[in-house]
């Protein structure tokens, strides 16, 4: 039997800080009842898991990480419902691919499939061992990613072909052509079991935060490199030196002289930033309102989402709608609507609210958060 599919005792849970429980709680089941009734939105989950990067290429302006960690169940999301995805006797790892913009380093939005099967098969469609599409997913410790459990057949060396579509954002400005066509690349990869029922699982203790509001720091970048962080972080700044500086010049873009910022407010656990954006030869169009919505804490961007805006003036809509989600070159992901910046005054009032919550499936932490939010307001100055 597995060392993952022990179900632990009763006793164990109740000392899992001992090195032997910790070696017996495998079972997500069993995690689980550390943290019974977890609050409406983001909290700190029970434990904090290693990966494993198995490689990283780009191709066609898209950067494609393939990562893995141990099977654990998460929530599927439709709608505003949330469905829990359970771990089968048959999962062997999670599977995990990352898609950023070459240029930017932002997320892109697409749909992502994964077709593995052993090294030696020579690409033979008969010899494939799994084919599937991929869910967007959010983690603390991840980020937004794509991912699912899937079966192997053992210990040996395989390759996955990642097929990543057309972005679903509206792709602007010179990120048109390199992120509006699909794109495929092979990664191949040895699995080894032990390697992954190996992998790093800290319990976070009751001090630490455990089930109460807050959230782990990411754990590796997109590049896949290891930042040795696995503590919760109850502010909302928190999150690595490396996240942030790759989300810098974006967040910069919103302080250039081709932008306008309008201000940020918070909503339970979504922050948004607005600004006013210029008209801009990379971006292309004429001038619009972008916001952002990023997750509290990690700051993480909230992709598959709908959201609407409106600026009123003395109660007069002036302005507004549905925001389009779309990649550009300036601000990365974003929300936004072209917007004539000639009848907006100082004391008007932009609001934002969700209309649809980000579809993605969510780890453990995340599952009861960015559901149904308030609109908030900004006033303009």
């Amino acid at each position: 039997m597995r060392r993952r599919d022990v179900l632990a005792s009763g006793g164990c849970l109740l000392a899992a800080g001992s090195a032997g429980c910790l070696e017996t709680l495998r079972r997500e089941d069993a995690w689980r009842e550390l943290v019974v009734d977890p609050p409406e939105g983001v909290y700190v989950p029970p434990h904090a898991d290693g990966m494993v990067t198995y490689g990283t290429t780009s191709a066609d302006g898209r950067e494609i990480s393939l990562l893995a960690s141990r099977p654990h169940s998460f929530w599927t999301v439709a709608g505003a419902e949330r469905s829990r995805a359970d771990v089968r006797s048959r999962h062997d790892l999670h599977l995990m691919v990352d898609v950023r913009d070459v240029e930017t380093g932002a997320i892109v939005p697409a749909p992502v499939t994964t077709k593995v099967r052993r090294a030696e098969s020579n690409g033979r469609e008969d010899d494939r061992i799994d084919e599937r599409s991929l869910w967007p997913m959010l983690s603390q410790r991840m980020s937004p990613h794509y991912g699912d459990n899937v079966p192997l057949e053992g210990d040996g060396t395989y390759v996955a072909t990642i097929e990543v579509g057309p972005t679903s954002a509206n792709a602007i400005g010179s990120r048109l052509d390199a992120l509006e066509e699909p794109t495929a690349v092979d990664v191949e990869f040895e699995f080894d079991a032990a390697e992954i029922d190996g992998l790093e699982r800290r319990l976070i203790d009751e001090d630490e935060g455990r089930g109460e509001p807050g959230a782990l720091e990411p754990m590796v970048a997109h590049t896949g490199h290891d930042h040795d962080a696995a503590h919760a972080g109850h502010d909302h700044d928190v999150g690595s030196d490396h996240e942030r500086a790759r989300d810098a010049p974006l967040e910069a873009a919103f302080d250039s002289e081709d932008a306008t910022r309008l201000g940020s407010e918070a909503s339970e656990d979504i922050d948004y930033t607005a600004a006013l954006v210029a008209a801009d030869k990379r971006d292309g169009g004429g001038p619009a309102l972008a916001v952002t919505a990023r997750t509290a804490y990690n700051r993480y961007p909230l992709p598959f989402a709908s959201l609407a805006a409106t600026i009123l003036s003395d109660d007069e809509r002036l302005a507004g709608g549905s925001l389009r989600e779309t990649v550009g070159s300036r601000i990365g992901h974003q929300y936004r609507t072209p917007v004539d910046p000639s009848v907006l005054e100082k004391g008007d009032e932009l609001s934002i609210g969700l209309e649809t919550p980000p579809q993605m499936a969510r780890h453990e932490g995340y599952e009861t958060a960015f559901l149904e939010t308030e609109t908030v307001t900004i006033a303009l100055k």
